[in-house]
């Protein structure tokens, strides 16, 4: 009789990007079945996998922002990786994984893991008792079921998807609830208060209690971070969602674009990328009433860009990662076929990366000794 095998998942954060690899953590249940499957995850984002059925052990690793040697550095003196018989590392940002970005997160998750991704993609996300109880709690105190409209309100995002403050996310709220049947809550870490109840603090809620949230919501105002990809959740329910992005973020997730690689109900969501408040107000009105009419009035086309791919380039020639370059060629042409901007990207990519490490050193060795 086969000894089932000892199987090490590594995917140290984001929350949105844990979520997706909990796909992953399925399949390889059903690729190995009777493994022992540990999960290495980063502080900030053990509570993410928690209860998981899938998951038999985690190891915490303490979170060290943009520094994947010093994390990968503590696994390694927290446990002997040779005592596992297959090891998967998938976060994206993980050097050999910079190679697989084609446009969408998930997809450069799935592609790290060396076998197909044949499992559901929806997250899994397996509440307790507890939390979804607090959650009921919460929405009682708010008087939630009195509105006709819910929308709960995504305007803190890590995922550098948009830029937003406080002031003007409470601004639009405002404009928003200007229709006495709509309310509107403000979902982040950071508290927020307001004369007007039907502007509700989320903030007392976890992200995982704000998965239970989206039960008493019917609409997601979101920017393609952690509590939207929430939302997509096994715990969560699937809402029509605005989603406010920026264009020209450096790394690009649109949900529009991972819902139609995945075939899931892209119908479901808008896309607006100018931040017109006026525009985001009538629009969210609008959508609350009817919203395939205003997703044919409002949504905006995705511009497919390659910004990141520059990027991408400069960070694997510095590591003399020539065949991961080639990698990242095969990858994106899989998709987009010999996309003239792509090669544009690749070639600036390689053109500037001796001014651009030249600029980094002068930068890192002379200005921070001043």
């Amino acid at each position: 009789m086969a000894v089932p095998k000892k199987i090490l998942l590594v995917h140290f954060y984001s929350n949105g990007d844990c979520l997706y690899a909990t796909a992953v953590a399925r399949q390889i249940k059903q690729d190995f079945p009777g493994c022992q499957l540990t999960w290495a995850i980063a502080s900030n984002c053990k509570n993410i996998i928690a209860n998981n059925p899938d998951i038999d052990e985690t190891i915490v690793v303490n979170y060290v922002h943009s520094n994947d040697n010093a994390v990968m550095k503590q696994l390694k003196e927290k446990t002997d990786l040779k005592k596992y018989d297959e090891i998967f590392i998938t976060h994206p940002s993980y050097l050999p994984n910079l190679a697989l970005y084609d446009g969408c997160i998930r997809s450069n998750v799935f592609n790290a893991y060396p076998y197909p991704v044949r499992v559901p993609v929806t997250p899994i996300l397996q509440l307790t008792d507890e939390e979804q109880s607090k959650c009921a709690t919460f929405a009682q105190q708010h008087q939630i079921g009195k509105y006709k409209h819910v929308i709960l309100f995504e305007f803190a995002p890590q995922s550098g998807q948009l830029n937003i403050t406080k002031d003007s996310a409470v601004a639009l709220a405002e404009d928003i609830v200007k229709n006495e049947d709509t309310a509107i809550i403000l979902s982040s870490a950071n508290k927020i208060e307001h004369s007007n109840p039907a502007i509700i603090d989320g903030s007392p809620l976890t992200l995982r209690e704000t998965a239970a949230l989206t039960h008493y919501c019917t609409m997601l105002l979101g920017c393609s971070s952690g509590i939207t990809w929430i939302t997509t959740s096994s715990a969560a329910k699937l809402l029509p969602m605005v989603q406010i992005l920026n264009p020209d973020a450096t790394w690009v997730n649109p949900i529009s674009r991972d819902f139609e690689r995945f075939h899931l109900p892209v119908e479901k969501v808008m896309e607006l990328f100018d931040f017109n408040p006026a525009k985001i107000v009538q629009c969210v009105h609008e959508a609350l009433i009817d919203f395939p009419s205003a997703r044919q009035k409002y949504n905006q086309q995705v511009p497919l860009h390659f910004k990141t791919t520059s990027k991408i380039v400069y960070e694997l020639l510095c590591r003399f990662k020539f065949y991961a370059i080639i990698k990242h060629i095969k990858v994106n042409t899989k998709v987009y076929g010999n996309n003239p901007d792509f090669f544009k990207e690749v070639l600036k990519g390689i053109v500037t990366a001796p001014f651009v490490l030249i600029q980094n050193t002068f930068r890192k060795k002379v200005l921070r000794n001043k």
